[in-house]
């Protein structure tokens, strides 16, 4: 497997759009789409920000560029580790500033109140369709 479809595999890994981790890594969605088909190479500076974004460990990066598999034991325990990683820098650089806004709280709410009412909607349609 290519560097570029282990890129991929790995952010497809973390549960992250390539929209979401174009904009972490500071560059356009289409460029990461086409680092990780293959079509255009990765200039070594952007390596070093992707592995920083993506929380990737030296190991499995330095397995990455050398195409070997992961050393991994235990790699669905590593990639929730990766990912509780991602999601603290994440928190940390954009929700944290955030925070202090009441503005920010009360969308927050607003969001899981749709959330929650959303489910309920959900949970009564299916019940109705069961009836039937």
């Amino acid at each position: 497997m290519a560097f570029y479809e282990h890129l991929r595999a790995y952010r497809e890994q973390l549960d992250i759009t390539q929209m979401e981790a174009a904009r972490r890594i500071g560059i356009d969605h289409s460029v990461l789409s086409k680092y990780e088909k293959g079509d255009l190479a990765i200039p070594i500076d952007l390596l070093m920000k992707i592995k920083e974004v993506y929380a990737i460990s030296n190991d499995d990066f330095l397995n990455m560029l050398e195409d070997k598999p992961s050393k991994s034991k235990n790699p669905g325990f590593e990639a929730r580790e990766s990912r509780s990683k991602y999601i603290e820098t994440f928190q940390e650089e954009y929700v944290t500033p955030l925070a202090s806004f009441k503005e920010f709280r009360l969308l927050v709410m607003d969001i899981k109140s749709v959330s929650k009412e959303e489910k309920e909607l959900k949970r009564y349609i299916k019940g109705l369709l069961k009836k039937d």
